[in-house]
């Protein structure tokens, strides 16, 4: 491992990370969610779950996802219902309102984003972008 180029490498994607997260958030406020409640929300998004898969992808309690689930119900971000091949089974269905709190957060980081990269030369915003790729990619096979 190069130490002189692993150290800082990480040390500045992590905050670079965590910087353009909060840019997004920013938006949240708009709509009185939460970042948990928008943690879940994203999740939903990604694909139909029951209370307790969110719970499991969260890392929370089952009680605590319901409650938010409940909450977020109630601000019409999420919808539950019957599985259409097993009735027994609840799924959570993200509503028109929290496409677009994503959509508008996602916006909003790439705005935090652009405006970082502004006066990088446009080559290096290229490579830039294609060793991030290759990481991810990386990252996305070996898991």
């Amino acid at each position: 491992m190069n130490k002189e180029v692993i150290i800082p490498l990480e040390f500045h994607l992590r905050h670079l990370a965590d910087r353009i997260k909060k840019s997004g958030r920013s938006q949240l406020q708009a709509y009185q969610l939460s970042d948990t409640q928008f943690i879940a929300v994203q999740w939903i998004h990604e694909e139909p779950l029951t209370v307790g898969q969110l719970a499991s992808k969260m890392g929370i309690a089952v009680s605590t996802a319901s409650e938010m689930v409940d909450q977020l119900i109630k601000k019409e971000c999420v919808r539950r219902e019957k599985d259409a091949t097993d009735k027994r089974k609840v799924n959570l269905y993200p509503e028109q309102k929290s496409i677009e709190i994503i959509n508008k957060v996602i916006s909003k980081r790439q705005e935090f984003l652009n405006e970082l990269m502004a006066d990088i030369p446009v080559d290096k915003q290229m490579m830039t972008a294609e060793v991030i790729k290759q990481l991810f990619d990386k990252m996305e096979a070996s898991s």
